[in-house]
């Protein structure tokens, strides 16, 4: 009954996603009842992510670097470069300015692979991305954010490695165990399963880091309208711009329509909490606000972009890669 109602929640993913975010914000008793388990939630969401995928094709992957490598430097140095244009272009408040710019050169997010494996594209390859970002973030994001911003961020690397091994490394670690337990037959038999977990952590999610907001939107509402219309034009303009260079040009950088829409989805979508966990309380109310307004696209993706990415899948099959 239990693996029956995760099958579901797998094959209804875009509308529950969708409607997470809105139930947090509406029960903000819920929100605060999930609150204390947004680490516990996202560490579950990427085991079994991990455990959904092939192995054989994340390793592929990591003997192949130079795409991955590529698609960083366009999600790291590329992506704060046009956030810091647009934001010139349009004149935005300052408030916007430092968590954009932020926003657009943090790494990609724990769950862009399982966004990935939903929206039909290379998990592995958003995977080694991702943890690629993540290894790279002490060492790249602070002289982004000096040159960008003028301000220094003091990311120390011995603790954000910590933080990144245990959480990482034990969920890969844990992988590994129930993959020797279960055995990659039965894994891949319960494959729609998983796919129901990550979809339960990622409403536990949703729905937790919405305590708090209601009450901030009735203190400045148009303080929180605006954010929240900023992360939309951030998510999805960088997704868009991601597909113009990476899906668009795919055979010049010599890449398959796949994984330039893979690219385009990395590019958008940005673990801001990893830095508000490190900045503590040095970051500002504004960061803050934008991390939870940020769920709202992150969360609405399988149902506003997906039918998109489908399109382009299908017009892309025929951008091959010559390497």
């Amino acid at each position: 009954m239990l693996i029956r109602a995760f099958e579901w929640m797998e094959r209804h993913s875009a509308v529950l996603l969708a409607g997470g975010v809105f139930v947090g914000l509406i029960s903000q008793d819920l929100a605060a009842l999930c609150k204390p388990f947004l680490s516990a939630s996202i560490f579950v969401l990427f085991l079994a992510t991990v455990l959904r995928l092939e192995w054989s094709q994340v390793l592929w992957r990591l003997r192949r670097p130079a795409r991955p490598l590529l698609i960083l430097a366009g999600t790291m140095i590329g992506a704060p470069l046009v956030m810091a244009g647009a934001i010139d272009l349009v004149a935005a408040p300052d408030f916007l300015r430092t968590p954009l710019v932020l926003i657009a050169s943090s790494p990609p997010l724990i769950s862009v692979p399982a966004f990935a494996l939903l929206l039909g594209l290379d998990a592995p390859l958003a995977l080694v991305v991702m943890v690629a970002g993540f290894a790279l973030q002490p060492l790249v994001q602070p002289p982004v954010a000096l040159a960008l911003l003028g301000i220094k961020l003091d990311i120390g690397l011995g603790p954000l490695m910590l933080r990144l091994a245990v959480f990482i490394g034990g969920a890969f670690v844990a992988a590994a165990v129930l993959r020797r337990l279960a055995g990659d037959e039965r894994v891949r038999r319960h494959s729609a399963t998983l796919g129901g977990i990550v979809i339960l952590m990622l409403l536990v999610f949703a729905i937790g880091v919405m305590d708090g907001l209601r009450a901030e939107f009735f203190d400045d509402p148009g303080h929180v309208l605006t954010s929240v219309a900023a992360v939309f034009l951030a998510n999805f303009g960088l997704q868009a711009v991601g597909a113009a260079v990476f899906w668009g040009a795919a055979p010049l950088w010599r890449l398959s329509g796949r994984e330039g829409l893979t690219a385009a989805l990395v590019m958008g979508n940005r673990n801001l909490a990893i830095l508000i966990a490190v900045l503590g309380p040095l970051a500002s109310k504004d960061v803050y606000l934008m991390l939870a307004a940020y769920q709202f696209p992150m969360y609405l993706i399988p149902a506003v972009a997906g039918p998109a990415y489908r399109i382009l899948l299908k017009l892309g099959r025929g951008l091959k890669t010559t390497a």
